[in-house]
């Protein structure tokens, strides 16, 4: 199996950064272990951080939905309904919003998200480890959900009038972003697998079984909350 990766990624050597990203797009979803196989083509810090940022951004949506949903069950707070009232201003003060948040944001994901992400690793048994190649693998496998994410709020951006629009449109198309997160665990156990010597067992537990478990969990939350609204 790693001799079929090196030979695979040896015709892809001569490209890194962004150029690399695009043209080896469809190995970070299908063949992640071939992606991460050499983590120096991605370890480019304007193609890190425009990652980061993308991540920024769709975190900053979550957090809006959040408010959103707070909106609805009527626990919203006076902040909550500022930031509410700054998005009904249309798609143009709502992007500005989310990549102002998103740029903020894209350094903790980097130093907090990565901080807990190269923990379980350690946890997993990778003993002594580049902190930064953890990170890396962190930040390139959260785009599996991130992409979509951000693909379907620009698609609603034709549709829609604005984002509380959207958010309270009765449509079920975009409900297929739920899958991406459970995909991203995938996709980042490979690239562990790809460059640690883990115990294989516990990086399961870690990057596998509770990733799953949250992510179910929290989808569970949202759907309860509407179905006891309603």
């Amino acid at each position: 199996m790693d001799t079929v990766i090196k030979e695979d990624i040896s015709g892809i050597k001569e490209d890194t950064g962004f150029k690399f990203f695009f043209k080896n797009f469809h190995l970070l979803f299908f063949k992640p272990s071939l992606f991460f196989k050499d983590l120096d083509l991605l370890n480019v810090p304007l193609l890190v951080y425009a990652s980061l940022w993308l991540i920024g951004i769709s975190n900053a949506v979550d957090r809006i939905d959040q408010k959103l949903m707070k909106s609805d069950i009527g626990t919203a707070t006076s902040s909550n309904q500022m930031m509410l009232d700054a998005i009904s201003g249309g798609w143009l003060v709502f992007f500005l919003i989310i990549a102002g948040i998103g740029a903020f944001g894209a350094f903790f994901v980097w130093l907090i998200g990565g901080w807990f992400y190269n923990l379980r690793l350690s946890w997993s048994g990778a003993g002594e480890f580049d902190k930064v190649n953890g990170r890396l693998i962190y930040v390139f496998s959260s785009l599996i959900a991130v992409i979509p994410h951000i693909a379907i709020l620009l698609v609603s951006a034709f549709l829609y009038q604005d984002y509380i629009a959207t958010f309270n449109a009765d449509e079920y198309w975009s409900s297929i972003i739920i899958i991406f997160p459970f995909w991203a665990v995938f996709v980042s156990y490979k690239g562990i697998l790809a460059n640690f010597n883990v115990v294989k067992w516990k990086a399961l537990f870690w990057f596998v079984v509770l990733p799953i478990v949250f992510y179910s969990l929290a989808f569970g939350v949202v759907v309860w909350a509407y179905s006891n609204l309603a």
